[in-house]
């Protein structure tokens, strides 16, 4: 065929596919020959309506996570490398949802129509997208708003062995958020269905599916949706942060994540190291928890605040995996089995528990109040410890072991009750005077009880004023002390 000259020359599009075939299948890794340019992350079509994400390399193979079903997968089967990264959909539709790992409502509801589509792995926001923390973050549990406070943007462990109350914590947190414009997000991974069951239940019952998303990989799920859910929920939390929404992500917990990934890893033939981990699941989880942050106002203004529930074994708060997840975080709120066997609940050791960032936010009026419970508590510790070796005590030492136990009848309240500001600070005031000193313990529980609703009821100025001013001024002093005193008394407000 001829052309005349000076005619343009036909150009054709040409479509650069990479290409490969399984060489292995090993439960869900898949080992794949060929393709020479994959990257660490990348997505991969599997065929038959299966995809996976590149995991690593060996001398010979590409090795990659099945996110779909294994079993329709054969041995010498076609592959291909797609030229994006691994997304998942968001959208405002998923309030009220239950999700998998790959964003997909599995709740048996209707299908939502996604607004976007965001990566799942991503560096951390830069320091240049952030700003300074300015928001108190109340979680409703008043040992932890009073003493270990939290801030919009923080990073705080919940540490502590078996049923000793974590996931209460973190679910009160998500309670006291109804009114507050705060978007949760509950990820649970690793837990059984029934009780992922209870948890929604609790959410459902509470009015907090409202503003609440769901993500779960239960204990009989795949590893490798184990592995990737939390990484999913961080992601949608980021999406909504951006666009100036304050959200509050719960990862329940953290520990059954390292154990998904040390899985994993073995099916990667990854040498384990300490305690059978793979050597980089300090490197991993910290990924995670950096994506956390209060965010400035080129970038949405809003805040991103983890709540990491993390496992130890008999108290052992050194081992690998929650000594790692302590050094990512801002704080921890240590769970103690001694405290929850005598009764003491919410069974938080506050003595081996802190907060960096929070008592910056914390309102005034309730850092004047709690300045010296820390101390306090720990010296009744030791006293009771001496009381069981001797008969007799000080006066001093008896003073010490009254305050002692009213400090533990202020700090007690039932599970899934969040406590508003007001009744935080009319208990701190009444403990802060001494009126529980002289009480016993079934007449502190029913002060507690019933003197913050009193308060909200039959002086309604008053609670006004603490919620406007948050300092504890001379006026609402003033108020306070007119209020208990009507309260002991008995008597009507004038």
């Amino acid at each position: 065929m001829s052309s005349s000259p000076g005619a343009p020359i036909p150009l054709f599009k040409m479509k650069v596919a990479q290409k490969g075939k399984i060489k292995d299948i090993k439960e869900i890794v898949v080992r794949i020959v060929g393709l020479p340019t994959c990257l660490n992350g990348q997505l991969v079509d599997l065929g038959r309506g299966v995809r996976g994400i590149v995991m690593g390399y060996d001398e010979e193979a590409v090795l990659v996570l099945a996110l779909g079903d294994p079993t329709k997968l054969r041995m010498g089967g076609d592959v291909s490398g797609v030229d994006e990264p691994f997304l998942i959909p968001v959208s405002s539709q998923f309030v009220g949802r239950m999700l998998n790992a790959l964003g997909e409502p599995c709740d048996q509801g209707e299908s939502v129509a996604p607004e976007a589509h965001v990566p799942v792995f991503k560096d951390s926001p830069p320091i240049t997208w952030r700003a300074p923390v300015s928001g108190f973050l109340a979680t409703g549990t008043k040992v932890v708003d009073s003493i270990i406070p939290l801030a919009k943007g923080q990073r705080q462990l919940i540490v502590g062995d078996r049923m000793t109350g974590k996931t209460v914590i973190a679910l009160d947190a998500i309670l006291n958020q109804k009114g507050r414009n705060v978007l949760c997000i509950y990820c649970g991974l690793g837990k059984s269905l029934s009780a992922l069951e209870k948890v929604v239940g609790i959410l459902n019952e509470r009015g907090a599916l409202a503003y609440t998303i769901l993500l779960a990989a239960t204990d009989n799920a795949p590893v490798g949706e184990q592995y990737l859910v939390p990484f999913s929920a961080a992601s949608i939390g980021e999406y909504f942060a951006l666009q100036g929404r304050d959200v509050l992500v719960v990862f329940d917990d953290l520990t059954k994540h390292a154990w998904a990934y040390r899985q994993l890893s073995l099916l990667l033939d990854r040498p384990p190291g300490r305690e059978a981990y793979p050597g980089d699941i300090f490197y991993v989880q910290t990924q995670l928890m950096e994506r956390a942050g209060q965010f400035n106002a080129e970038h949405g203004g809003g805040s991103m605040t983890f709540l990491a529930v993390a496992e130890t074994l008999q108290g052992d708060l050194t081992g690998y995996i929650p000594s790692n997840l302590a050094s990512m975080c801002d704080g921890q709120i240590c769970t103690s089995a001694v405290f929850f066997a005598e009764g003491f609940r919410p069974a938080v050791d506050f003595t081996l528990s802190l907060s960096i960032i929070g008592s910056k936010v914390q309102p005034p009026i309730l850092r004047e109040l709690s300045r010296t419970l820390r101390s306090d508590f720990a010296r009744y510790l030791e006293v009771v410890q001496l009381s069981k070796m001797q008969s007799g005590v000080s006066g001093e030492a008896e003073r010490l072991l009254k305050r002692g136990q009213a400090i533990m009848a202020v700090l007690q309240q039932m599970q899934y009750q969040p406590v508003g500001l007001v009744e935080e600070v009319v208990l701190l005031y009444a403990l802060e005077k001494g009126l529980l000193y002289d009480l016993g313990k079934a007449e502190a529980a029913q002060f507690c009880n019933t003197v913050g609703a009193f308060t909200v009821q039959q002086y309604p100025a008053l609670a006004a004023r603490i919620l406007e001013t948050q300092q504890l001024t001379p006026e609402v002093t003033k108020g306070l002390d007119e209020m208990l005193a009507a309260f002991v008394s008995r008597e009507a407000p004038a």
